[in-house]
């Protein structure tokens, strides 16, 4: 999927967007909407498998600015937690979905394709080298040569090149997670095919899931603690529970996702970080598809409301996160201290698991938010079971 466009090597543009994910995209899209020069390069060939669940909260739905059903293959009305080791589940239903399902590849080209249309350049095969500061304007130095730009935002994901190379830190824990692609009997699909599905107490510190797609399921493990686990092994184990013997094939990948802030900050002379690159996922769930979108859209506003003045575009854009996301995900980050340790989560659950449960799906719905929660007190002392 290349548009080529204008691109020639040396070339300037108003904005240069590095990765073609939900942050990526979602930026370069409002830019290309408000009539600025942007172009947004990708390492990988396009289309390309993106090795994630899958599955896409209401809260990141309604943030898309157009319908993505044609990339939704099938949807989950039914969350279903379970703590195999305090021997307790809850489930939560509603009208909307809670989850769509989906694969990366489907979903991430779609916007990819209302990008380019919108009149973004996309330039694929393309990898970042390096970054070079200068008066004005950054200069982006690539495999297929240099660009030059006022300004970069960076959506390349939780092993962000242009992070390391801008000078940023590593201070994000970077939690090991494993996903398999499970092909399955029609009877099996059939059996799982309605219901998301969350399991406790089967990793040390994590958990595993299960979301159905159309043809297979997608499964995986995450933990927020580096060698605590066998994660390839917790899967066996895991599929064993789920009574899935048969398995006619499997496609194995490993990832790592980016838990907690970065401590250095999101935005340096001319770059911006979004989605994972910067940190955004939230740390209850470990989904990081919708603090992706609306920071990829939050960046994009703040370059064009800053009219790219360095200072201007800058304070815009972390005043701004500071009211849309980092409360949030600060919120979030407390709320997993319960979540992720066995004695604490167990306690909590059995007095009030069913509230927590629909707490926050209320959270991945969209209905409420986790500020919204804690700012109400009486909701506040029903998350926390107090």
């Amino acid at each position: 999927m290349n548009s080529e466009g204008s691109f020639t090597p040396g070339g300037s543009y108003d904005v240069v967007v590095v990765g073609s994910g939900p942050a990526g995209s979602s930026a370069a899209l409002i830019l290309a909407q408000n009539g600025v020069s942007v172009i947004l390069v990708e390492k990988a060939s396009l289309p390309r498998y993106k090795t994630c669940g899958g599955g896409i909260v209401g809260r990141a739905l309604k943030l898309l600015p157009f319908s993505v059903s044609q990339a939704i293959k099938h949807y989950c009305y039914t969350a279903h937690l379970n703590l195999v080791d305090a021997n307790l589940s809850f489930s939560s239903s509603r009208q909307e979905p809670i989850v769509a399902m989906t694969m990366r590849d489907n979903f991430d080209s779609l916007l990819l394709f209302a990008t380019r249309d919108a009149g973004a350049i996309v330039k694929s095969e393309c990898e970042v080298v390096d970054i070079q500061q200068q008066p004005g304007s950054v200069k982006l130095v690539t495999t297929l040569g240099t660009i030059q730009a006022k300004f970069i935002i960076a959506g390349d994901g939780a092993l962000s090149t242009v992070a390391r190379k801008a000078g940023w830190r590593e201070t994000r824990k970077l939690m090991p997670a494993v996903e398999y692609e499970v092909f399955v009997q029609e009877n099996e699909l059939r059996r799982c095919h309605h219901t998301a599905r969350f399991d406790f107490g089967i990793v040390p510190h994590g958990y595993a899931w299960m979301f159905p797609k159309k043809e297979h399921l997608s499964i995986g493990v995450l933990t927020t603690r580096k060698n605590s686990a066998n994660l390839h092994h917790v899967v066996k184990n895991y599929l064993k529970l789920l009574g899935i013997v048969r398995i006619p094939r499997i496609e194995k990948h490993g990832f790592v996702i980016p838990m907690g802030l970065r401590k250095d900050g999101f935005a340096r002379n001319r770059v911006l970080l979004v989605g994972d690159a910067a940190g955004f996922v939230d740390p209850v769930t470990g989904e990081g598809i919708t603090f992706a979108i609306l920071s990829g859209q939050l960046a994009a506003r703040a370059v064009i409301e800053g009219n790219f003045d360095e200072q201007s575009v800058r304070q815009n854009y972390l005043t701004t996160l500071q009211e849309r996301i980092l409360p949030e995900l600060r919120i979030a980050s407390f709320l997993s201290n319960f979540l992720y340790h066995p004695q604490s989560r167990n306690w909590l659950f059995r007095r009030y698991g069913r509230k927590f449960a629909d707490a926050v799906t209320d959270v991945m719905m969209g209905e409420k938010t986790y500020k919204h929660i804690v700012s109400t007190p009486r909701s506040y002392l029903q998350l926390i079971g107090v």
